[in-house]
């Protein structure tokens, strides 16, 4: 049966890709979510998300570019918990690994899953990984969900230190924080996820580190309770800083060798297809996602906040 949906999917995905935007938002949505997207009056945290994909602040681009948002996590943070980044380049060639270091992390800033991470370049074959690089800038993987902040994104390529402990990367501490706005505190699930590039596992839980009353659906979990990060209340802060200009955001951290370091700001996280258990925290989720957003980009646009203006100007202010 999963090869029968799995061709099924094949031969009809040129078709979803030709939809026009009003039918091909609808249909990823009802096969996610099993019904219709409110874009008109969003309430849901998962119909807020898919307004962004389909109308999203030129700020999304910005703050989505893993290259650009430096600026912006400095500026709000400080330069500390940035990534020490050895080199951002625009073309990959073999001699560009020359002035690396023997190990580091190679990724893409502006898509999501392309990243590699090199134990030892002299164990790699430098052709090889400049072809990879550069087929990664011509990708357009994002698109395929139509999170168009990502087509306004320049592609590079970002050469990083790679936080390694036993030659495994670190674990990832996903903070989706949730502002509210009218005076009300933020609200704050972790996604705390273990064995990347292994078997990876999720589980979700609150600020203070109590399991959360909801699940992920298709998520695969450890099955017990972590200790808390050492540095959660910095992470905590650090995410709510970041987070602040806008309704929601995920902000991913990592704890090493002492030290928090910010990997990178998303603003559609599972491009819209977080399912919840018990599905009423999608709706719960929702009224806690403060509304409007700020000023959209592009053409037939439902109008903006009476404060997006402001918002962006705030953000863009940080970023340059």
């Amino acid at each position: 049966m999963t090869h029968k949906l799995k061709a099924f999917r094949e031969r009809i995905s040129p078709l979803v890709m030709a939809l026009p935007d009003c039918a091909f938002y609808q249909y990823k949505y009802l096969m996610a979510h099993a019904q219709l997207c409110r874009f008109g009056q969003p309430r849901r945290f998962s119909e807020k998300i898919f307004h962004r994909m389909r109308y999203p602040s030129p700020l999304f681009s910005r703050l989505a570019d893993k290259a650009e948002v430096r600026g912006y996590i400095a500026g709000v943070v400080g330069a500390q918990y940035l990534v020490p980044a050895y080199l951002i380049a625009e073309k990959v060639t073999p001699a560009t690994f020359d002035a690396l270091p023997d190990s580091f992390v190679m990724k893409a800033n502006h898509s999501f899953g392309q990243l590699r991470i090199v134990h030892d370049k002299r164990n790699e074959d430098p052709v090889e990984l400049a072809r990879l690089a550069n087929l990664w800038m011509t990708s357009e993987f994002p698109m395929r969900m139509r999170e168009k902040h990502y087509r306004y994104i320049r592609p590079r390529i970002i050469f990083e230190q790679a936080l390694l402990t036993g030659g495994r990367p670190p674990d990832d501490y996903k903070f989706n924080v949730f502002n509210p706005g009218h005076n009300q505190e933020p609200y704050v699930f972790i996604q705390h996820m273990q064995g990347r590039f292994e078997r990876l596992t999720q589980d979700l839980y609150m600020e203070d580190w109590r399991p959360a009353p909801f699940q992920l659906l298709h998520q695969k979990t450890s099955g017990c309770i972590a200790p808390p990060p050492e540095r959660l209340e910095e992470m905590l802060q650090v995410a709510r800083r970041l987070a602040e200009p806008l309704g929601y955001m995920r902000v991913d951290l990592y704890q090493h060798q002492g030290r928090v370091y910010v990997g990178e700001l998303t603003l559609t996280p599972g491009a819209g297809r977080y399912v919840f258990d018990p599905k009423e925290w999608d709706e719960a989720l929702g009224e806690k996602f403060g509304w409007p957003e700020p000023a959209p980009c592009g053409e037939n646009l439902p109008p903006s906040g009476r404060n997006a203006q402001a918002t962006a100007s705030r953000v863009a202010s940080t970023l340059d």
